[in-house]
């Protein structure tokens, strides 16, 4: 059995990017759903084949489980299936737990103090065990991640695991973006980290220092103020909470469409090769390559981005392995009585440290 995507994870992000595969793929496509529950992926692949059917589009869709708790599971559905490229979307850490109006707790209180990268152990967990199965593989399969692809990236280059990029957070900017100088009349450019957005969106940790746009060539000034309609429409649609995952949903489909095409694309992802934050990227035959204005070099580019991460709560990880947390965030641990957390983490030590933080959010949850 042999298919072209294989996606790892049943959530939203799933779901979005399987029906913008079954209604974009110009080509034929087999796309594999794991997720833990067979009743639910095996409804999801059918309801997307059925949108590709009306269509008429030769996509086809097909379910299968995984066990995250049995560690030769994954690396035998990966064999069962041998894909050409693996999206990853599966974390130990939901943001709608996060995000909107669900219940008031502990543990979203100190999140939202601390910043969202207390959440990264348990955002590299997952991707991490799927990319030393995709490692193991022959012929590798390219491996796209979309749990916090900012930092996530970053940790997989270190480990010297294979990584091809992530998908949505710049990626949901440039769409609002794009929806104002259309393509192929305007060329866009965006360099930036999640953090820019959600600070410009009104979530802020520290000081603005992006995100830095480019329209047709020249950079524009201000942009908070310059292109308002663009974050107020993204602010908008974000506060409706999974309706946004429409468009990373779409995004999505761009990028693992343009991976297995021969001709490049250009577009915008996070992470690419590894890299921290977000860039504007041609993409195709399996390369993505960066795409930076003449205005902004590769090092101020990784020095925004790099300067967004410890904003949004945690540092990039260092040459040595070690992720440290913000000011800001190692204070909300502390506050929490989550003092040992405070510091940061080893890379060594995630197994153990992702622990730790899925206790510490069982207890905020208990008392809140």
């Amino acid at each position: 059995m042999v298919c072209d995507v294989l996606i790892t994870g049943s959530g939203s992000v799933t779901e979005t990017t399987c029906r913008s595969l079954a209604l974009m793929s110009p080509e034929p496509l087999r796309v594999t759903v794991l997720g833990r529950s067979a009743p639910w992926t095996g409804d999801l692949a059918a309801l997307s084949g059925a949108m590709a059917a009306q269509l008429g589009r030769r996509v086809t869709f097909t379910a299968d489980t995984v066990d995250w708790d049995e560690p030769d599971d994954l690396p035998a559905k990966l064999d069962r299936h041998r894909p050409r490229l693996v999206f990853h979307t599966a974390s130990l850490q939901s943001p709608w737990e996060l995000l909107g109006r669900v219940r008031e707790t502990g543990w979203k209180r100190l999140v939202w103090a601390a910043g969202n990268a207390i959440t990264l152990p348990m955002q590299a967990l997952l991707a991490k065990r799927v990319a030393l199965a995709v490692r193991d593989m022959r012929p590798a399969p390219l491996l796209v991640n979309v749990c916090f692809p900012d930092w996530v990236n970053p940790i997989l280059r270190h480990l010297r695991l294979p990584v091809a990029c992530g998908t949505g957070n710049v990626a949901m900017f440039t769409g609002f973006l794009k929806a104002r100088y259309p393509e192929p009349e305007h060329t866009v450019q965006v360099v930036g980290h999640l953090y820019h957005y959600f600070k410009i969106m009104g979530r802020p940790h520290g000081l603005l220092d992006g995100p830095r746009v480019w329209v047709d060539g020249q950079e524009v000034d201000d942009v908070e103020t310059a292109l308002a309609p663009c974050f107020t429409g993204l602010r908008s649609v974000n506060s409706r909470g999974k309706l946004i995952n429409e468009l990373v949903g779409a995004a999505s489909a761009e990028t693992l469409l343009a991976l297995l095409a021969p001709q490049p694309a250009r577009t915008h992802v996070p992470g690419p090769n590894g890299l921290p934050g977000g860039y504007p990227v041609q993409v195709g035959d399996g390369r993505v390559e960066l795409d930076l204005p003449a205005g902004i070099s590769h090092e101020e580019a990784l020095a925004l981005n790099r300067q967004g991460a410890l904003d949004m709560g945690a540092a990039i990880i260092d040459d040595r392995g070690w992720t440290a947390f913000s000011p800001t965030a190692r204070q909300a641990l502390t506050a929490a009585h989550a003092a040992d957390l405070a510091a940061g983490f080893h890379i060594a030590d995630l197994e153990a440290v992702c622990a730790e933080f899925v206790r510490l959010r069982e207890r905020l949850t208990e008392v809140s």
